[in-house]
């Protein structure tokens, strides 16, 4: 099919009746993606009378593999942009997700900021939410961080909610986080893109904008070199909450940190002293520290060692790396 507009990150393509969701922004070589919906009788979501099951990660992962879907490549999804059907954007597509009370309610706290700077991805997007959906919105480029603003200052008037300790302890087990729990909460309570409006929980994912699209932050594999943990300061927060969370540091080797788990996006800001362990990765001349090679993290990470200390979990963290 012939494109309007870049895909990009958080869009989701059909290809027959399959939907993925789209990672990253470089589709140079088809669509970098991840299968999240297929048909089956037995599913719990119904479209056009169609019944679909929503996939986990493993269980996308084990379809492919199964049913010998080409656009595996063994890590990822590629499509080429020929094999796709239909684009989703949430940006065009909010209008049809407004006809949810829910998805209304998020955008009328976010009123001031334009609707064409906003969407709603995952489920709602596509049409294939379930009663239990929660509101993944997303905001583009400048008009992100304005978002976060509103919930920052929401929380603080009580107009929203931060998420209670049941949804913390959800996000800590679904995600299987590695670090300590307190670590974990004291990093996330800051960041300002999960909040609570009545009883609806709901998200706010980054995207860039259309002219952010050629930011040099590799999305690439590059040549592994080795295990190693980083401490240095960051120099730039512009990207921190993007995938991958993109970390410029102050460092004799290392030029960046990169994570490509949502679990340690916006994790340090400018200024700030942040300890990451990951693999260590060459990159078109360029290292840099991958934090998420695998979805599940195991011994890597990103903390800024500045907050944990000013908000004296220092020792904590430090307890959990000799333990």
């Amino acid at each position: 099919m012939r494109l309007r507009k870049p895909i990009r990150l958080r869009d989701f393509i059909r290809v027959g009746d399959f939907y993925f969701s789209v990672i990253g922004y470089r589709h140079d070589n088809g669509v970098k993606c991840f299968l999240r919906y297929v048909p089956d009788e037995k599913g719990d979501r119904v479209k056009d009378g169609k019944k679909f099951r929503k996939l986990l990660h493993e269980e996308a992962v084990n379809f492919a593999l199964e049913s010998g879907m080409e656009y595996f490549d063994g890590h990822i999804f590629v499509v080429p942009v020929g094999d796709v059907d239909e684009v989703f954007k949430p940006e065009e597509r909010l209008g049809d997700a407004l006809k949810s009370k829910e998805v209304r309610k998020v955008v009328e706290f976010f009123s001031g900021i334009p609707r064409n700077e906003m969407g709603v991805t995952g489920s709602r997007l596509i049409g294939l939410e379930g009663d239990e959906s929660d509101v993944d919105f997303v905001m583009y480029g400048k008009w992100w961080f304005k978002g976060r603003e509103k919930i920052r200052k929401g929380i603080e008037r009580g107009t929203i909610a931060e998420p209670d300790s049941d949804i913390w302890e959800f996000i800590y087990r679904k995600r299987k986080v590695n670090i300590p729990y307190d670590v974990f909460l004291a990093h996330e309570k800051r960041k300002f893109h999960r909040a609570v409006i009545g009883s609806m929980y709901f998200d706010l994912l980054y995207v860039r904008g259309y002219d952010e699209l050629d930011k040099d932050i590799p999305e690439e594999k590059g040549e592994k070199l080795g295990i190693t943990t980083v401490v240095a300061e960051v120099l730039d927060d512009s990207f921190v909450f993007d995938y991958p969370a993109y970390y410029p540091v102050k460092h004799g080797e290392i030029d960046a940190i990169l994570a490509f788990t949502h679990t340690y996006v916006g994790q340090a800001f400018k200024g700030e002293v942040l300890e990451a362990r990951g693999h260590v990765e060459e990159i078109n001349g360029k290292r840099y520290l991958i934090v998420g090679t695998k979805r599940e993290t195991e011994d890597e990470y990103v903390v800024s060692l500045t907050f944990l200390e000013s908000v004296g979990l220092l020792d904590e963290f430090g307890k959990w790396k000799d333990g």
